[in-house]
């Protein structure tokens, strides 16, 4: 697993933040967060679907983390949105995909008191411009903030290159 504050460069940030978290851009009610029907909701916006097909026209705003993650092939990339909650209620611990051998990066667009908790225990806080990446296998679930309106990250599942 790493860990990488200001993974891209301060002023790309800024640009990638000022899309996601402006009131234009769609975002898409999800009825599950892990699964559909597990009792929470999201919305989420796909950038790239299962199989690597761009399908946002905004995809051109994640090239400054494409370009670091520098994958072989990219699966899917969406990015996710939760709102405020009364706690930090956790998602159902899940792995994104079943694929062998395949990374996940977990893309933070907004520092708030949330995370990604990981079945092992370990605790990653959502810090802007931090990236998680971690081995695809690993379970793993989103938890809710409560200090700011919105939770947003950028979940990217790829292939590294060998």
């Amino acid at each position: 697993m790493k860990i990488i504050d200001n993974f891209i460069d301060p002023n790309a940030f800024i640009v990638l933040a000022k899309v996601i978290l402006e009131a234009k851009f769609p975002w898409y009610f999800v009825n599950g967060k892990s699964e559909l029907h597990d009792g929470d909701f999201q919305f989420t916006h796909l950038f790239v679907d299962d199989g690597g097909k761009i399908v946002s026209k905004y995809f051109k705003i994640l090239m400054p983390i494409i370009r670091k993650i520098n994958p072989e092939k990219i699966y899917r990339i969406k990015a996710n949105l939760t709102t405020k909650k009364d706690s930090n209620k956790k998602s159902l611990m899940h792995t994104d995909t079943n694929i062998e051998n395949i990374k996940t990066a977990v893309f933070y667009c907004n520092t708030n008191n949330g995370s990604t908790l990981f079945q092992n225990g370990k605790k990653i806080s959502a810090i802007a411009n931090r990236i998680v990446i971690f081995d695809g296998h690993q379970k793993h679930c989103g938890v809710d903030c409560t200090d700011e309106s919105i939770r947003t990250v950028i979940n990217i599942n790829y292939f590294e290159k060998k």
